[in-house]
Parts: C-alpha cells; sequence; structure tokens
C-alpha cells in the first residue's frame, strides 16, 4: 500500500508532507466481517421513526389516576435472515386523515429501517392505538 500526501506540513517538522494510508479495497471488507444488529435496536429504530413522522402525537400514561409520564409509538419485531416483519401501535393526532396519517408512518418506518439496519421490511403493520386532539392537551 502506498501513503497519500496531504497538503498540510506535518507538525513539529515544517519541511515534511504529512502523509495517511488509503482505505483498504472493498475486496479486504468483505473479508474482515459483518455487522449483525439486534432486533431490538431495529424496533428502536422503528419507534423513534413512528415518533418523529407528522401526525402522530404522544399520550400521557396514567395508572390508578397517577401520571407515569408520556407514550409514543410501540412496536414489536421479527424476522429471520435478513427480512423483518414489524408491527407498529401508533397514537395519531385528530382530526386528520388516518389512512393518510397511517401511510405516512408506514413510509418512514420503512424507509428509517432499511437505511440504518442491513434488514429489508417484508410486512409493516400500522394498527392506531388512539386518536388525541394535540390541542386540548392539559399541562
Amino acid at each position: 500500500m502506498s501513503t497519500v500526501p496531504l497538503t498540510e506540513r506535518a507538525p513539529g517538522n515544517p519541511g515534511t508532507v504529512a502523509a495517511v494510508t488509503p482505505l483498504p479495497d472493498d475486496d479486504e471488507a468483505s473479508e474482515r466481517g459483518r455487522l449483525d444488529v439486534a432486533l431490538s435496536v431495529v424496533r428502536k429504530i422503528a419507534e423513534y421513526a413512528a415518533d418523529h413522522t407528522p401526525g402522530t402525537v404522544r399520550t400521557q400514561r396514567r395508572l390508578a389516576g397517577l401520571d407515569l409520564g408520556e407514550a409514543g409509538a410501540s412496536a414489536k419485531v421479527s424476522g429471520y435472515g435478513e427480512q423483518v416483519d414489524v408491527r407498529l401501535e401508533v397514537p395519531l393526532a385528530y382530526p386528520a386523515r388516518i389512512t393518510d396519517s397511517a401511510a405516512a408512518v408506514r413510509d418512514q418506518v420503512r424507509e428509517r429501517v432499511q437505511a440504518l439496519t442491513p434488514y429489508r421490511v417484508r410486512s409493516l403493520d400500522v394498527s392506531v392505538s388512539a386518536l388525541t386532539d394535540p390541542t386540548s392537551r392539559r399541562d
């Protein structure tokens, strides 16, 4: 492997040129190993993508009158090999077209999972867990 000179001078010695070693060819990269992404990571990516899609909202979680904070999308991911199946439960803003909001969630989640992981989304089911008017929230 040869070195590639940079335009900057090496520190401490103004007469020399700093050099870097180029990255190995793609052939060598395939021999180094592979990246495994756990399905729990895919679940988190799907939930995050769904929560950040326009038309989704966060809802208040309450149990026996106690405020437990907010909840957003919830995902379950299963799969084998290079394909995953994703089931999402999302709270949506109301009033809005539910079909449009669900389609936007489906597109966003599929795009983010496939861009950030080595998996392809085989199926993606979206269930609406709540319809909430975001303007009527109490703080």
